[in-house]
């Protein structure tokens, strides 16, 4: 039973049903998201920012999820100051930031002491 709990969880955090598997109509309402959804990016803070450089595309929407692995006074909030962002960063605890990507450049981050830092870097596509 436990494993079967397991597997259901899985399905839904991927946005999926059991149900759904066997009806088509159940399955197109259950279809993957547009190319207008945001790209969900897992950013692990330990020792640094993991990946601390995210590539993306001119105008996508990105997800960036920011799960702080360490207990540094330093990693405790992310600032985007570009964008005028500041969020806290509590240990083991998914903090989202959504942003959509300029149409080229780079979008900084950093710790709240700006000594760990990264940057969402918009690769235009060619």
């Amino acid at each position: 039973m436990k494993k079967i709990l397991m597997f259901g969880a899985a399905l839904a955090a991927a946005g999926l049903s059991l149900s759904a598997a066997g009806d088509p109509r159940e399955a197109a309402a259950q279809a993957p998201p547009t190319s207008a959804a945001a790209r969900e990016v897992e950013v692990v803070v330990e020792r640094g920012y993991h990946p601390s450089r995210i590539e993306v595309r001119p105008g996508e929407r990105v997800r960036l999820r920011f799960v702080r692995r360490e207990w540094s006074g330093c990693t405790r909030e992310v600032v985007f100051p570009t964008l005028g962002v500041r969020r806290t960063l509590p240990v083991n605890q998914p903090v989202v930031v959504e942003l959509s990507a300029p149409a080229a450049g780079e979008v900084p981050f950093h710790c709240g002491m700006n000594m760990v830092r990264g940057a969402v870097v918009v690769r235009p596509t060619s």
